[in-house]
Protein backbone atom coordinates (compact mmCIF):
# COMPACT_ATOMS: atom_id res chain seq x y z
CA UNK A 1 0.00 0.00 0.00
CA UNK A 2 1.51 3.37 -0.95
CA UNK A 3 2.22 5.87 1.79
CA UNK A 4 0.48 9.20 1.84
CA UNK A 5 0.85 12.23 4.05
CA UNK A 6 -2.20 13.53 5.83
CA UNK A 7 -4.07 16.40 4.24
CA UNK A 8 -5.85 17.31 7.48
CA UNK A 9 -5.71 20.92 8.57
CA UNK A 10 -6.33 22.52 11.94
CA UNK A 11 -9.74 23.96 12.71
CA UNK A 12 -8.92 27.65 12.72
CA UNK A 13 -10.82 30.73 11.59
CA UNK A 14 -14.15 28.91 11.55
CA UNK A 15 -16.97 31.43 11.52
CA UNK A 16 -20.63 31.76 12.40
CA UNK A 17 -22.81 34.61 11.14
CA UNK A 18 -26.42 35.47 11.92
CA UNK A 19 -28.52 37.30 9.36
CA UNK A 20 -31.69 39.22 10.21
CA UNK A 21 -33.99 40.12 7.37
CA UNK A 22 -36.09 43.29 7.37
CA UNK A 23 -37.75 44.81 4.32
CA UNK A 24 -36.01 42.34 1.97
CA UNK A 25 -32.52 43.34 3.18
CA UNK A 26 -30.42 41.05 5.39
CA UNK A 27 -28.02 42.47 7.96
CA UNK A 28 -25.24 40.07 9.02
CA UNK A 29 -23.47 39.93 12.38
CA UNK A 30 -20.47 37.69 13.04
CA UNK A 31 -20.53 35.78 16.33
CA UNK A 32 -17.07 35.92 17.93
CA UNK A 33 -15.40 33.93 20.71
CA UNK A 34 -16.59 30.54 19.43
CA UNK A 35 -14.61 27.52 20.65
CA UNK A 36 -16.69 24.70 19.16
CA UNK A 37 -18.69 25.03 15.96
CA UNK A 38 -20.52 21.83 15.04
CA UNK A 39 -22.23 22.10 11.67
CA UNK A 40 -25.84 20.88 11.89
CA UNK A 41 -26.30 17.18 11.17
CA UNK A 42 -29.61 17.17 9.33
CA UNK A 43 -30.30 13.75 7.86
CA UNK A 44 -33.74 12.80 6.56
CA UNK A 45 -35.88 10.51 8.68
CA UNK A 46 -36.19 6.93 7.41
CA UNK A 47 -39.67 5.97 6.25
CA UNK A 48 -40.42 2.25 6.34
CA UNK A 49 -41.77 1.19 2.93
CA UNK A 50 -41.51 -2.56 3.52
CA UNK A 51 -44.17 -4.69 1.82
CA UNK A 52 -44.93 -8.40 1.41
CA UNK A 53 -42.80 -8.64 -1.72
CA UNK A 54 -39.75 -6.73 -0.34
CA UNK A 55 -36.66 -8.43 -1.77
CA UNK A 56 -34.55 -10.79 0.34
CA UNK A 57 -36.80 -10.66 3.42
CA UNK A 58 -35.28 -7.24 4.11
CA UNK A 59 -36.97 -4.10 5.32
CA UNK A 60 -36.99 -1.24 2.83
CA UNK A 61 -36.66 2.42 3.73
CA UNK A 62 -36.91 5.65 1.83
CA UNK A 63 -35.66 9.08 2.88
CA UNK A 64 -38.46 11.11 4.44
CA UNK A 65 -38.65 14.65 5.77
CA UNK A 66 -35.67 16.42 7.27
CA UNK A 67 -35.87 16.68 11.03
CA UNK A 68 -35.56 19.94 12.91
CA UNK A 69 -32.07 19.90 14.41
CA UNK A 70 -31.35 20.82 18.02
CA UNK A 71 -27.72 21.93 18.11
CA UNK A 72 -25.50 23.94 20.40
CA UNK A 73 -22.11 25.57 20.42
CA UNK A 74 -19.71 26.71 23.13
CA UNK A 75 -18.35 30.24 23.04
CA UNK A 76 -16.61 32.71 25.27
CA UNK A 77 -18.97 35.20 26.86
CA UNK A 78 -18.35 38.67 25.42
CA UNK A 79 -21.30 40.51 27.04
CA UNK A 80 -20.64 43.92 25.44
CA UNK A 81 -19.99 42.63 21.90
CA UNK A 82 -22.69 43.10 19.25
CA UNK A 83 -22.75 39.34 18.56
CA UNK A 84 -23.54 38.42 22.16
CA UNK A 85 -26.08 41.24 22.44
CA UNK A 86 -27.83 39.84 19.35
CA UNK A 87 -27.83 36.29 20.78
CA UNK A 88 -29.25 37.58 24.08
CA UNK A 89 -31.98 39.50 22.24
CA UNK A 90 -32.94 36.53 20.05
CA UNK A 91 -32.98 34.12 23.02
CA UNK A 92 -35.17 36.59 24.92
CA UNK A 93 -37.68 36.69 22.05
CA UNK A 94 -37.81 32.87 22.03
CA UNK A 95 -38.32 32.75 25.81
CA UNK A 96 -41.18 35.24 25.46
CA UNK A 97 -42.84 33.02 22.84
CA UNK A 98 -42.01 35.37 19.95
CA UNK A 99 -39.10 33.59 18.27
CA UNK A 100 -37.50 35.28 15.30
CA UNK A 101 -36.36 33.12 12.41
CA UNK A 102 -32.90 34.16 11.25
CA UNK A 103 -30.31 32.93 8.77
CA UNK A 104 -27.43 31.11 10.44
CA UNK A 105 -24.25 30.60 8.42
CA UNK A 106 -21.54 28.14 9.42
CA UNK A 107 -18.25 28.21 7.52
CA UNK A 108 -14.75 26.85 7.79
CA UNK A 109 -13.19 30.27 7.23
CA UNK A 110 -9.48 29.80 6.60
CA UNK A 111 -9.78 26.32 5.05
CA UNK A 112 -9.31 26.12 1.30
CA UNK A 113 -11.79 25.69 -0.15
CA UNK A 114 -14.05 26.96 2.62
CA UNK A 115 -17.24 25.04 3.36
CA UNK A 116 -20.17 27.46 3.78
CA UNK A 117 -23.66 26.36 4.76
CA UNK A 118 -26.58 28.63 5.57
CA UNK A 119 -29.74 27.50 7.37
CA UNK A 120 -32.96 29.06 8.55
CA UNK A 121 -33.44 28.67 12.29
CA UNK A 122 -33.70 30.45 15.61
CA UNK A 123 -31.71 30.88 18.81
CA UNK A 124 -33.35 28.85 21.58
CA UNK A 125 -30.98 29.30 24.54
CA UNK A 126 -28.10 31.47 25.77
CA UNK A 127 -26.76 29.94 29.00
CA UNK A 128 -23.70 31.50 30.68
CA UNK A 129 -21.43 29.38 32.88
CA UNK A 130 -18.15 29.90 34.67
CA UNK A 131 -15.53 28.30 36.85
CA UNK A 132 -13.47 30.23 39.39
CA UNK A 133 -10.31 31.50 37.73
CA UNK A 134 -11.38 30.44 34.22
CA UNK A 135 -12.95 32.30 31.32
CA UNK A 136 -16.69 32.86 31.30
CA UNK A 137 -18.43 30.68 28.71
CA UNK A 138 -21.86 30.50 27.08
CA UNK A 139 -23.75 27.56 25.61
CA UNK A 140 -25.84 28.78 22.67
CA UNK A 141 -28.72 26.50 21.64
CA UNK A 142 -30.28 26.65 18.18
CA UNK A 143 -33.14 25.05 16.28
CA UNK A 144 -32.17 24.51 12.64
CA UNK A 145 -34.76 24.14 9.88
CA UNK A 146 -34.10 24.10 6.17
CA UNK A 147 -30.72 24.53 4.53
CA UNK A 148 -30.72 27.42 2.07
CA UNK A 149 -29.89 26.48 -1.51
CA UNK A 150 -27.41 29.31 -1.78
CA UNK A 151 -25.28 31.20 0.71
CA UNK A 152 -26.82 34.68 0.73
CA UNK A 153 -24.04 36.48 2.65
CA UNK A 154 -21.62 38.32 0.39
CA UNK A 155 -18.02 37.38 1.19
CA UNK A 156 -15.55 40.23 0.74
Amino acid sequence: MPESTSQADIAYQYEMWIGRTAEEATTWQQILGIETLPFPDQAPEDIDVTHFQSPGRTRETRPGLLAVVDTALEKQMWPAHAGDLLLIELEGLTRAGEKEDVLIEFNTGGATPAVRRTYRGYISTYVPSGTVGEKAMVAVGMKIFDRQSSNPREVV
